[in-house]
């Protein structure tokens, strides 16, 4: 009896350790061999039908090609929500853009399968839950009831669905994985190599291992520029939004006073707050406004609160949290 709860506890490690050991075996060309049991023939093509083991993969893949058929791609992704979520808040203090991650996704393939893996036990967790629920309802719970290697616990459970996807899904021609993890190099070339699939990854700046970028048929890294420049825009739009609440309706916000009022209160670069507000005025959150004042004309910066809070730029009365960046900008000179 003990042996059994032992295997039903660790098999997800077993199945881990057994395909590590079969690419490795690949490529060492003792799998697919001249009399290889696997692939049947010694015909080189049949590696990239990807017949698992033991024949499991009887049915071919479809693998018609978006250019004859003219249509999108079809991917089956899997996002690793804690490297997501915990990386992009210590290293940037930036929140996931869900929305504009999908809407990528989805203007360059046809997502067959979206899920998202984590520990949801603690308080930022838990309220990302109902964010990514607007995108799909396959939220998969990876906590252990064990104290110890808590995220290796995660990382089993994301390679046990990606494997049962590449045995299962034959329509799938991209697999897409959302994780900086060194530990899902080989998967990677596991569906590169073996199953001759396309292999996109997505990671965090300073936390994307460089073996798994190399084992990608492509990668990108997050944060965009744009995401980068998020919290910059929050700190203009909170400004605004103060101005707009105060009791002297007299001062009123032109381009360069509010650069100069926004550096000034958050103590970070000039430069910054000036492309966050090009940025804001080139994309329309903000427009400018010709008023008469005295004996003058100003152009005055009016934003677009509806706009704003409906792409969910910045929420009326948010407190602002100044980014890791203009954090360290503030700590350089006050050390200097």
């Amino acid at each position: 009896m003990e042996t059994a709860d032992f295997v039903r506890q660790n098999y997800l490690k077993f199945l881990y350790i057994f395909v590590v050991l079969y690419v490795k075996l690949w490529y060492n060309n003792e799998v697919f061999g001249e009399n290889t049991l696997i692939c049947g023939k010694a015909d080189q093509t049949n590696k990239g039908r990807c017949m698992w083991i033991f024949g499991l993969f009887k049915k071919q893949r479809n693998t018609a090609s978006s250019e004859q058929n003219g249509s999108k791609k079809k991917a089956v992704c899997f996002v690793d929500y804690e490297h997501w979520y915990i990386s992009l808040d210590k290293h940037f203090h930036l929140k996931p853009n869900i929305r504009a991650w999908v809407d990528e996704l989805n203007q360059n393939y046809n997502v067959l399968e979206l899920g998202f893996f984590g520990d949801f036990s603690s308080p930022g967790m838990q309220n990302e839950m109902h964010k990514i629920r607007g995108f799909t309802n396959k939220i998969v719970e990876t906590k252990s009831g064990s104290t110890h290697y808590k995220k290796d616990f995660s990382d089993f459970i994301i390679l046990d669905h990606i494997y049962q996807s590449a045995m299962s899904n034959k329509d799938a021609q991209v697999f897409i994985i959302f994780t900086g993890d060194g530990h899902f190099s080989s998967v990677a070339l596991f569906l590169k190599n073996v199953c001759k699939l396309d292999v996109g990854i997505y990671g965090i700046k300073s936390g994307f291992s460089s073996q798994l970028k190399q084992a990608a048929s492509w990668w990108r890294e997050l944060p965009t520029v744009e995401d980068e420049i998020l919290p910059y825009c929050q700190m203009i739009l909170s400004n605004l939004y103060t101005l707009e609440e105060g009791q002297n309706k007299r001062n009123l916000p032109s381009f360069w006073k509010t650069i100069e009022a926004v550096v000034k209160k958050y103590e970070t670069e000039e430069e910054l707050i000036k492309t966050a507000l090009e940025y804001l005025l080139e994309k329309e959150y903000i427009t400018q406004e010709t008023r008469q004042v005295s004996f003058k004309k100003i152009k005055v910066l009016v934003p677009d609160w509806l706009k704003i809070e409906n792409d969910g730029l910045y929420k009326r009365g948010y407190s602002v949290r100044m980014p890791s960046v203009a954090m360290q900008n503030k700590n350089n000179k006050s050390g200097s």
